[in-house]
Parts: structure tokens; C-alpha cells; sequence
């Protein structure tokens, strides 16, 4: 089967899969039906986007006879790794593979705010090379995300991550925010 082929299909079960989703929730109470339809209604938007795409590429392809068939589209060489030493890819795969694994990690020691700070920092630090400032802000902006998204907007508590809570102590960006939040806000 093509490459092309299969993001057609691939992108037909995802997007009858999104009308499913929004479909069943359809008749579910509002605060129920609120997360199904939060995420399926804009996936089933970007599915539809995606089919497009694959649909007007397979036809455009089909009907274009300058394609060679022995090389691919441009690019489908290239992002195969058809042409990387396999030493560079199995470095490549234990990188990643490591990098999910020390997030999965931090994430349950830490919690998601503060092991998001401290991992998306680092990750960007020592594996993409940001600079330091570049690296902090962004960390910044993943704690921001989580605590203003979660914590405040939906009022959904995160986890402070299983090393606070075998102290027995909040997560530990509690003892820091709190007291500027109070500042800020004079309760």
C-alpha cells in the first residue's frame, strides 16, 4: 500500500471516529458532554483539515504523471531515514525514548506543574540547546499552562506528585505561589 493511501485511510478512521465521539455525547448532561466535545469538535474540525490534505494529495497524485514511482514524493526519502547511519538512528531512538521515560517520571514524582518546569527546562536546555533564558521561559509557560489552565480556570487540582505526598506536604510550587498570590490579591 502508498503512503498516500494509507494517510487517506488512516485519516477516514479518525475523523468517523471524532463524528462518533461528538455524536454519542450528544445527549449526555452539558457538564458530561463538556470534555468529549471540547476535544472532538476541534479535532473533528483539524480531521477533517487532514483528510482534505490526503484526499487532494492521493487524487493529485494519481492524476499527475511527473511523480516517478521509484523515488516518492519529495521528501518521503528524507523522512523515512532511509539514507541515516542506523548508528544515528538507534541514538536518535534511545534518546526519545529516554526523554518520555524521565517525563512520565517527573511527572508523578513532582507533579505535573513543577515537573513540568523542570523537565520541558532541561529538555530544552541539554537536548534542543536553547539558551538558558529561552529555556526558563518556556518552563515558565508550561507551569503557567498547567496552573491557569487546570488550577484556576477549571478548578481541577493537579496532583503535587507522589514525593510531596509521602511528606505529607502540598505540591511544592504551593509554598511559593501561595504567598504572592496572597500579596498580590491581599487576602
Amino acid at each position: 500500500m502508498s503512503r498516500t493511501r494509507n494517510d487517506v485511510l488512516i485519516s477516514a478512521f479518525l475523523l468517523l471516529l471524532l463524528v462518533w465521539v461528538v455524536w454519542e455525547a450528544r445527549n449526555w448532561p452539558s457538564r458530561t458532554r463538556l470534555f468529549p466535545w471540547s476535544i472532538g469538535i476541534p479535532g473533528l474540525g483539524l480531521a477533517l483539515v487532514q483528510f482534505g490534505i490526503a484526499s487532494w494529495k492521493a487524487f493529485h497524485r494519481q492524476s499527475n504523471s511527473e511523480v516517478d514511482e521509484d523515488r516518492g514524493e519529495p521528501g518521503e526519502i528524507a523522512a523515512s531515514g532511509a539514507s541515516l547511519d542506523p548508528k544515528v538512528l538507534t541514538r536518535r531512538a534511545l534518546s526519545i525514548t529516554a526523554w518520555t521515560i524521565s517525563f512520565a517520571l517527573g511527572f508523578w514524582l513532582f507533579g505535573f506543574k513543577v515537573g513540568g518546569v523542570l523537565l520541558s527546562t532541561a529538555f530544552l536546555r541539554f537536548q534542543a540547546r536553547e539558551s538558558w533564558k529561552m529555556s526558563i521561559l518556556y518552563g515558565l509557560g508550561v507551569y503557567l499552562f498547567f496552573f491557569a489552565g487546570f488550577e484556576m480556570a477549571l478548578g481541577f487540582p493537579l496532583p503535587p506528585g507522589i514525593i510531596a505526598a509521602a511528606l505529607g506536604l502540598q505540591s511544592f510550587d504551593w509554598y511559593v505561589i501561595n504567598p504572592i498570590l496572597n500579596l498580590l490579591l491581599r487576602r
